[in-house]
């Protein structure tokens, strides 16, 4: 999905922390939106349009739970609610997100709750995010005259660098149809495309650190669509290696690449990363684009479950100590053996 030209309408942040913390140091829960300049409300778009747009880590999720006072029903509702509802729904998300914080690795950080407008895939719709970011260290810098000073600053949020974030992102799709605005509208999930980003997910594979987030806290799972993309993904980067002008031996060496990569500990699949940890460099571009062709436009949460018969690989051992190996498929095409008696 294609995001852009995201506009901030309002922002709240509260301090969380671990579940095991809760009786001694209860989270500290903001009663008043943050008021943020022009260049705040920037970065936190930016941060917003890189980690949700085409391109990214971002991977769909499904609600399984869109009950009144679930974290879906709190979420979607307070795109209608009056700052004061606002704030107080905010609060109660936040609460739920430190009594989810159970896994060994997660720290206490701050929840940010950010709703406002933004172009999805041409078209002008409202959201809501929380995000979930870990504080880091670093200087801020002070340049008078010929001296630079640096001064300590111990809790940042949302630098360029800063890469431990956990973003929920509600898409409204289909907008409600309020003829009573006294009335009370409960959102399903259909109305929403709900994207999570995890950096626990890019490399660690889905651990509990990876699953609090998007399904103990939103009460949602990975989408069901999974198993389906991972497929496409494979075929399309088979069919993109087959075509590639390369010799055949740089082929099948491509081709297991593509196998390791989809077998290795890793919780979401990418275009952009798996052309740029497997591809030549002057290929990687189009594989990219051929991939944006195929619908594959963002990250695919990984399911092996349509594509086991296809990735296993063939061994082949010779007398002299050298085995070749490849995937089963190129064994039948592209390997010939020859008794010579």
């Amino acid at each position: 999905m294609n995001i852009a030209n995201i506009q901030i309408s309002r922002v709240i942040a509260h301090e969380v922390v671990r579940a095991s913390q809760l009786a001694e140091r209860p989270p500290i829960l903001s009663e008043q939106l943050v008021i943020l300049d022009a260049r705040g409300l920037e970065l936190v778009g930016k941060r917003l349009v890189s980690t949700v747009a085409s391109g990214s880590h971002c991977v769909d999720v499904t609600v399984d739970d869109a009950s009144q006072g679930s974290p879906f029903d709190k979420a979607s509702s307070m795109l209608d609610l009056q700052d004061a509802e606002y704030v107080d729904a905010s609060r109660q998300l936040a609460h739920s997100l430190s009594t989810s914080q159970t896994a060994g690795p997660i720290k206490s950080g701050s929840a940010i709750f950010v709703q406002g407008t933004c172009v999805a895939d041409g078209v002008i719709s409202r959201f809501v995010a929380i995000i979930k970011a870990d504080s880091d260290q670093g200087f801020y810098k002070n340049v008078t005259g010929d001296n630079v000073t640096l001064t300590y600053v111990s809790d940042m949020l949302l630098g360029e660098s800063q890469r431990l974030l956990k973003i929920a992102f509600f898409i409204e799709e289909s907008a409600t149809d309020i003829q009573d605005e006294a009335a009370e509208v409960r959102r399903q999930p259909e109305d929403f495309s709900i994207k999570v980003f995890d950096h626990m997910m890019q490399n660690s594979g889905d651990g509990n650190a990876a699953v609090y987030f998007y399904s103990t806290f939103l009460k949602c799972r990975l989408a069901d669509n999974a198993p389906r993309k991972t497929k496409i993904f494979f075929e399309v980067a088979r069919d993109f290696i087959g075509r590639l002008e390369i010799s055949q031996a740089e082929r099948v060496e491509l081709q297991g690449d593509l196998i390791s990569y989809l077998r290795g500990n890793r919780a979401v699949i990418e275009p952009r990363t798996f052309a740029q940890d497997v591809l030549p460099e002057a290929q990687q571009d189009s594989f990219i684009r051929k991939c944006t062709e195929t619908g594959i436009t963002q990250a695919v949460t990984k399911d092996l479950s349509l594509l086991k018969g296809k990735l296993r690989r063939q061994s082949l051992k010779f007398s002299s100590n050298v085995t070749l190996y490849a995937p089963a498929d190129v064994f039948r095409e592209s390997v010939r053996i020859d008794v010579v008696k």
